[in-house]
């Protein structure tokens, strides 16, 4: 139990586990192997690499994947098989149990994204596409979902007691079986919007169901509909042709871009308008998360700095920087993600992951607090609007300060590069990356 720092102090909060302080699952998937890497490798086709993956809600069972050889790839938690000398925070993601193929022309597959009932599955191509996929189908020729591991170009499944006929399958290249798959099954709809010939690099579903968001190379950002293949909104203002990740608002009425034009935008879908520009960083940014209350967003790009904005008002209230050793090379970070309560926020760089405390995150230079607080002990409490401030918060505003910040926790990945983050409502953070 902890007491919230944004929150009053009547107000507290009790959890499972602390955020600050995770249980941290990290799964390693194989995204390439040489051709004489033997037997036991995860993978026996070579140069098949890993561009994006996303962990299942609301428990992490399932990981999809976006490979580079336009295939989606889905791994099951529970047909993982334990490696020798593995620690016990780690799984090991072996053979896929689906593999969804449908984008086109060998264009890698740059974002996938589950929906909310964890059954429905986004992914974003480099053709310019997005696909809705079905990873639990149900057709007339029974469950499609289940795969086999046999080779052949047939299979049959029975529904309701009866046998079906042989349906029509697609055997994956590689040097070993792989799963068959009853592509059509699977495919729901393709969605096209973005200018011809312009990869789609981000795919965000909205809360609510029903919509989702998507973000390409030629200057816009997009809002869909899943019964229509093309666009409702069509969010323009970016001055990069980049615009590389969008992230859904918690109540659904505002999406937030992320650009290489160094800005993040909030945008209103119902007008399609521009309503906060999210400036202050020295270089183009790829990622951008909203905080579970909505008030801020983490935008985060190639600086290795995680900058975080009060959407109230826009302002940059603060800035998680890392500490490097003399000679250390610069890296990015590659996913961020908050806790369900929003006092912490995980960051995967290229060789560990860190989690911070961002409660009080928005103690910037507008709160009188400050001041007092960096000119001594002798400040006092302040009541503004019926809330409260901290009394003399000297080591929390100073925590607070922008730039001066630590992690609380650092876990090191031995160099594996963590593609996505997700805190389950226990606060068990999962974490998966290329190996």
């Amino acid at each position: 139990e902890y007491e919230a720092g944004l929150l009053s102090s009547k107000s507290k909060q009790i959890h499972v586990a602390d955020p600050l302080s995770p249980s941290i699952l990290l799964g390693s998937l194989c995204s390439s192997c040489e051709a004489d890497a033997g037997a036991g490798a995860p993978w026996a086709e070579p140069n098949i690499g890993i561009t994006s993956a996303s962990i299942c809600p609301p428990d992490g069972r399932k990981v999809a994947v976006g490979c580079d050889d336009s295939a989606v790839r889905i791994f099951s938690l529970d047909r993982t098989s334990s490696k020798k000398n593995e620690g016990a925070g780690a799984a090991s993601l072996g053979e896929p149990s689906m593999v969804l193929l449908g984008h086109k022309n060998g264009f890698p597959v740059f974002d996938v994204d589950w929906t909310r009932n964890g059954r429905t599955l986004l992914s974003a191509g480099g053709d310019g596409t997005v696909r809705l996929w079905d990873t639990q189908a149900v057709g007339p020729y029974g469950r499609l979902s289940n795969v086999s591991q046999q080779k052949g170009s047939s299979s049959s499944s029975s529904s309701g007691g009866a046998t079906s006929a042989s349906l029509s399958t697609v055997e994956v290249p590689g040097s070993k079986a792989e799963p068959l798959v009853e592509v059509g099954g699977a495919a729901l709809a393709v969605y096209r919007g973005h200018a011809p010939g312009t990869p789609v690099w981000s795919v965000s579903s909205a809360p609510c169901g029903y919509y989702f968001a998507t973000a390409g190379s030629d200057y816009t950002a997009r809002i869909f509909a899943t019964d229509r293949c093309t666009s409702v909104r069509v969010l323009s203002g970016h001055v990069s042709p980049n615009v590389n990740c969008v992230t859904w608002h918690p109540n659904c009425n505002y999406v937030v871009t992320a650009s290489d034009d160094k800005t993040c935008r909030m945008w209103d879908i119902q007008t399609g308008r521009c309503v906060r520009l999210l400036s202050g960083s020295s270089r183009g940014l790829n990622l951008v998360r909203v905080s579970p209350s909505g008030r801020y967003a983490a935008g985060a790009g190639h600086d290795n700095v995680v900058r975080i904005w009060d959407l109230g008002n826009g302002r940059l209230v603060n800035e998680l920087r890392p500490e490097q050793s003399p000679g250390q090379v610069e890296g990015s970070v590659q996913s961020i993600a908050f806790s369900s309560c929003g006092a912490a926020l995980a960051v995967s760089g290229t060789n560990c992951v860190r989690i911070w405390d961002v409660r009080g995150a928005g103690n910037h230079l507008s709160n009188p607090d400050y001041f007092a607080a960096t000119r001594g002990p002798s400040a006092t409490s302040s009541i503004s609007n019926g809330l409260q401030t901290l009394t003399n918060p000297l080591s929390e505003v100073e925590h607070a300060r922008p730039g001066t910040r630590a992690p609380t926790k650092v876990f090191q990945t031995n160099n594996v590069s963590v593609l996505d983050l997700k805190y389950t409502k226990r606060n068990l953070l999962l974490a998966v990356g290329d190996y």
